[in-house]
């Protein structure tokens, strides 16, 4: 039998490459605008009424104006898996299921530095099974370290928010983080009883993965809008709910254990980042899991 696996990457490249309306997004003013258009209400807990119309206005207008990474990345994808399902038909699963599902491909750091080897195998490159769209990945394309326990070096500040905002944010949401941290917490035992596999999906309210976001937002978030903290915060979060899912659909225990082993360590880089925002007049900072 021959191997199409060649003539399915040519035949992708050649789709993308004919393909118009895509602008790879960017750290720019530009993209900054775009990012806040495509914001839902449920990335952002703001209710002054004069926000939310501006918010409004500003979608109104970019209506048309330019196709969205993920609209993109679907047009091409159906395109291409219409094309291979006819042409390349693959003995256990077809060219175009393939191509449907793509894994995220990461580019160099800007410094140099390799992409995280723990991040997420499961991550699609249009981020369309993540929480929060717009995240570390989705404008630089890279895949950042994890932050150890008591590292300040990376990212090097945090953004300024007043901590009456923080205090706030931290009184809204607390609790909900907390519940979240420690049934991820819990999952190791099932693990360790190979019941890895009945565990909740990691959709599931009960690991409160949006109010980790609203809380990161309520910490990390400029008075303009996101910041690139924000976006890394973000990541670590999409990252620890793509790895709860691994967990459950792990074929094995030792594949269970890394993808936990990973969960901790987006989760704790996470609760270092907001530890570093919490001070005495906040509230007490976040206790970090052991791996």
């Amino acid at each position: 039998m021959k191997d199409y696996s060649l003539m399915i990457l040519l035949l992708a490249l050649a789709l993308a490459k004919k393909s118009t309306g895509f602008s790879t997004p960017t750290n720019s003013p530009r993209c900054e605008n775009m990012l806040m258009t495509l914001m839902t209400s449920e990335d952002i807990d703001v209710d002054e009424t004069q926000q939310r119309q501006q918010r409004q206005q500003q979608q109104q207008s970019n209506i048309g104006s330019t196709i969205s990474r993920r609209q993109w990345y679907r047009q091409c994808s159906f395109t291409a898996a219409t094309i291979a399902m006819t042409t390349f038909p693959i003995m256990g699963a077809s060219a175009a299921d393939l191509i449907l599902v793509p894994l995220v491909q990461y580019n160099n750091n800007k410094d140099g530095a390799p992409n995280n080897e723990g991040a997420s195998k499961s991550r699609r490159m249009d981020n369309s099974n993540v929480i929060f769209v717009q995240d570390h990945y989705y404008i630089f394309g890279t895949a950042p370290r994890f932050i150890p326990k008591g590292d300040t070096s990376f990212p090097e500040k945090m953004p300024f928010v007043s901590s009456t905002k923080r205090y706030d944010n931290m009184k809204k949401y607390r609790e909900r983080v907390q519940r979240g941290i420690d049934l991820i917490d819990s999952i190791k035992g099932d693990i360790e009883k190979n019941n890895y596999n009945s565990i909740l999906a990691a959709d599931a309210p009960e690991y409160s993965i949006r109010p980790f976001g609203l809380l990161a937002y309520g910490f990390l978030a400029s008075e303009t809008g996101p910041t690139n903290e924000l976006y890394l915060a973000r990541w670590y979060i999409n990252e620890f709910y793509l790895d709860v899912n691994d967990v459950k659909i792990a074929t094995s225990k030792a594949d269970a254990l890394v993808s936990y082993s990973n969960a901790i360590k987006a989760l704790n880089s996470v609760l270092v980042m907001l530890n570093r925002s919490i001070t005495s007049k906040v509230g007490d900072p976040f206790v970090l899991l052991e791996s």
